[in-house]
């Protein structure tokens, strides 16, 4: 087999094949040899088909096998030392005969090979945002929200909100529809009695209300959906949530140390921690920006398409677990579109950190592999020998690899920026960051399993 390779483009490559004649006469023999041995047809002994009876009936789909299997075959001997990206092409193909050369093309998508303009110093400027005493006050609130329990109300009606035990008795004119001696009606949002809310509200504890009611279509009681009915009611308790406040001894059973005010500045530190991940993630993607911006070049298709099906599997699972049927999830061509430009920048960013990462020896030794393992093991409350035997079994070991040296390169590339913190609110602040935080997730990547 001989074969030549011709640069179509920066990521393009075609590979012209020329098989000898007498390699071809060798594989039809060979195949034509296995069929014969194989065949059975009306009139002849198993495995005594003449050759030229063969050939007639099976030669056309023989043919086709044998210029497949010699496609296939030459193709990965051309290609063993090559990265190639998506799905190779047959751009041509002559046909197979006995004694003649056969001779094909295949056309293949390879890595770039990049020259990028220097990638140490260059300017980055991204968002840090302060950590308020209004977003410490809301975290607090939030926790206390948390300890919240339903406490029996005096001397006020009843408010949206509230949880009312009350006697209800529902007609249709003589005729009893419902009744029950004593239900719990959710007045923010009720199930069962939707619409009753309005002829309860404003009621005091005992007091009897009665009326006209049309309960909505999708009332969970069947005999009352999207009917007019006359309603008679009496408030027997009225319960409202009650958020508790803050006090050492609460601070405390929340686990944290110091009382309130030990509270809130543990609160205030994890904020912070917080918004300073946020903050480097962003910086991250600002610097891979400024990268790309400033080196043209092309990125593989087959290279974004990975990238593509990826994203569009994360965004899938993100979806399932709010809820969505995973055989009902679809995208729209905006969403598509939006995705599609993600990956290209995700293509991009990963041909210049691995360009980066080769040019400066950067490399992920057993150790920090070690160490991510033990990471992912505490994080989710696991044994190490579970989560390392996890990715060996699943053969994502190397993909590990690859996602921490992205990371540590990542970092490289910071230490040796020259970064300018922003506040992304001040009015002078005319030249603006990038600021898309799914852009950050896909220059940042974690490290973790899929």
């Amino acid at each position: 087999m001989d074969f030549r390779i011709e640069k179509v483009s920066s990521i393009e490559r075609r590979l012209d094949f020329t098989v000898p004649g007498d390699t071809v006469n060798s594989e039809l023999n060979k195949a034509f040899g296995n069929l014969q041995r194989r065949v059975r047809l009306k009139g002849f002994r198993p495995g005594k088909v003449p050759r030229r009876v063969v050939e007639q009936r099976f030669g056309s789909s023989v043919r086709d096998e044998v210029a497949a299997g010699l496609i296939n075959d030459s193709f990965r001997k051309a290609t063993a030392e090559m990265e190639i990206f998506g799905r190779p092409t047959v751009t041509s193909q002559g046909k197979l005969n006995r004694g003649e050369d056969f001779i094909f093309s295949i056309a293949v998508e390879v890595r770039p090979e990049l020259e990028l303009n220097p990638y140490t110093g260059v300017s980055v400027r991204y968002p840090v945002r302060k950590v308020t005493d209004e977003q410490v006050d809301r975290e607090v609130s939030r926790r206390l929200q948390s300890q919240a329990s339903l406490a029996e109300v005096d001397g006020r009606g009843v408010e949206s909100g509230d949880f009312v035990l009350a006697a209800v008795s529902i007609a249709d004119g003589e005729e009893t529809v419902h009744e029950h001696p004593g239900t719990m009606i959710n007045m923010g949002s009720e199930a069962y009695y939707s619409g009753i809310e309005s002829l309860l509200e404003g009621a005091e504890k005992g007091a009897e209300v009665s009326g006209e009611v049309t309960f909505d279509e999708d009332a969970q009681l069947a005999e009352l959906a999207g009917r007019t009915l006359q309603v008679k009611a009496t408030v027997e308790s009225i319960q409202a949530m009650t958020t508790p406040e803050l006090s050492d001894e609460l601070a405390e059973q929340l686990g944290f140390e110091g009382g309130a005010e030990g509270m809130r500045a543990a609160i205030r530190a994890q904020l912070e921690e917080s918004a300073n991940n946020a903050a480097r993630n962003q910086a991250r993607a600002n610097l891979l920006q400024v990268l790309i911006d400033a080196n043209d070049f092309e990125a593989p298709k087959g290279l974004i398409d990975q990238q593509l099906n990826a994203l569009l599997e994360e965004m899938k699972i993100q979806r399932a677990y709010r809820g969505e049927d995973p055989a009902k999830i679809q995208f729209t061509d905006a969403q598509l579109q939006d995705y599609r430009n993600r990956a290209r920048f995700a293509a991009k960013a990963s041909l210049i950190l691995d360009h980066v990462s080769d040019a400066e020896t950067i490399a992920v030794d057993d150790e920090e592999l070690e160490a991510k393992y033990q990471e992912i093991a505490d994080a989710r409350g696991q044994a190490v020998e579970a989560i390392k035997g996890y990715f060996i079994k699943e053969g994502a070991v190397e993909e590990l690899r690859a996602r921490l040296l992205e990371e540590k390169t990542l970092d490289w590339l910071l230490e040796h920026a020259e970064l300018e913190e922003v506040d992304p609110d001040a009015p002078d602040n005319d030249e603006a960051p990038v600021t898309d935080d799914d852009a950050a997730q896909a220059a940042a990547p974690e490290g973790g399993e899929e």
